[in-house]
């Protein structure tokens, strides 16, 4: 007598990361673009003693088509990004023959977070009446990873 227990089948997230490298654009054979975002979030949290404690992970992204093609044209090794999407593992076999399996985020949107040449689909833009205080000069060697 036993009963299948119901629940629903809820496989979506949202982070904010930095890429840990700069985009790796590809393309299939048919021709569709895809991105490889390597990427770095944290997650703060007190610990047994109410100290504030810091844990970073790191997981690849892939991203598809034109968003793709964007990511690799904008993005670079520290960006800052929030993304939206889902967790997938795949299995394959590498080179010595041995199988393996890799879980990655499938990003359905890719949001950048800072400012450059062309606006991101969700990036908005300073309100012009408001005062802005002046852009810090950062380099790829200020980035920590």
């Amino acid at each position: 007598m036993s009963k299948e227990l119901r629940f629903p089948k809820i496989n979506s997230l949202v982070l904010s990361a930095r890429l840990t490298r700069d985009v790796e654009l590809r393309y299939t054979p048919g021709g569709t673009a895809v991105a490889k975002l390597p990427l770095a979030f944290d997650r703060s949290f007190k610990d047994k003693n109410g100290e504030w404690q810091q844990e970073s992970s790191f997981m690849d992204a892939t991203v598809w088509s034109q968003r793709a093609e964007q990511c690799a044209e904008q993005l670079h090794k520290g960006s800052p990004i929030l993304i939206e999407g889902y967790l997938k593992t795949r299995q394959y076999t590498d080179k010595d023959n041995n199988n393996r399996k890799a879980t990655e985020i499938v990003a359905r949107k890719v949001s950048f977070l800072e400012k450059s040449g062309a606006p991101s689909e969700s990036y908005n833009a300073p309100n012009t009446n408001q005062p802005t205080a002046p852009a810090a000069n950062v380099t790829d060697d200020d980035v920590p990873f």
